[in-house]
């Protein structure tokens, strides 16, 4: 495993340290549902740019560590450009047999945060790599106000999903990603910050899988990398205010 020197700080002196866990698939299987508008050389593309703008944010929010999970040589060389950790996705048929019963995205979820906590004995915070849209600001703002709780969820725009778990207590961490895991995560005792009310942080709630997704987050604003993909392939007519953020 490749350990980099985290270059964020904590919220306050003394702090528990947090740590992101992002995972993202091989780039063969990269985004199809984008396909109407998007090739698939720039689908890949599209990936590691909103991965890059997602860690971006996460860096500028104070995060402390990062760790990207993915069974993808490229992914792992552009996770490691942005002074992310990389560990390595177990094959499939190889995974631990203790976490057989998982989805493979809640199984590289597992290993990410594994090795988060082995590192720094964090906080952590499980986000989708594909929030392009991302704010750091409104990322700092949603870990703060889940301080104190055991686990603490973000949904995405849907409400459906999740977009960001952050987890206080690591003693036993079970991620819940996938179809309904909103629920999923509060029935197994996660706090709901956005049904909590007040911000509901539209940035960090769109993460992108549609074409319907995509033009949200560029109506939001998207960050550099993501905006010169979609300049490259001409998508500036998806979204009203398709303009490149700062983080």
């Amino acid at each position: 495993m490749e350990h980099a020197t985290p270059e964020g700080t904590s919220a306050a002196p003394g702090a528990r340290p947090i740590a992101a866990v992002l995972a993202v698939k091989g780039l063969a299987d990269a985004k199809t549902r984008l396909s109407p508008v998007v090739p698939a050389a720039a689908r890949r593309a599209l990936v590691l740019a909103m991965m890059s703008d997602t860690i971006t944010a996460a860096r500028a929010s104070g995060i402390d560590d990062i760790v990207v999970v993915t069974p993808d040589p490229e992914v792992s060389a552009a996770a490691r450009r942005h002074g992310a950790r990389v560990v390595a996705d177990a094959p499939a048929g190889v995974a631990d047999p203790a976490m057989s019963s998982l989805s493979s995205l809640n199984r590289a979820l597992a290993r990410g945060i594994d090795a988060a906590i082995g590192s720094l004995d964090a906080r952590i915070v499980v986000l989708q790599a594909d929030l392009p849209a991302l704010r750091a600001e409104h990322l700092r703002a949603a870990i703060a106000r889940a301080h104190g709780h055991r686990q603490a969820i973000v949904t995405d725009r849907s409400g459906s999903g999740t977009a960001m778990l952050i987890v206080g207590d690591t003693t036993d961490v079970m991620p819940r990603f996938g179809v309904g895991s909103a629920q999923a995560h509060r029935d197994a005792g996660a706090v709901d910050l956005v049904a909590e009310g007040g911000e509901s942080w539209p940035d960090l709630r769109t993460d992108v899988d549609t074409v319907d997704d995509l033009a949200a987050a560029m109506t939001l604003g998207v960050g550099r990398a993501t905006a010169q993909v979609l300049a490259e392939v001409g998508l500036g007519s998806l979204a009203s205010t398709p303009t490149p953020h700062a983080s």
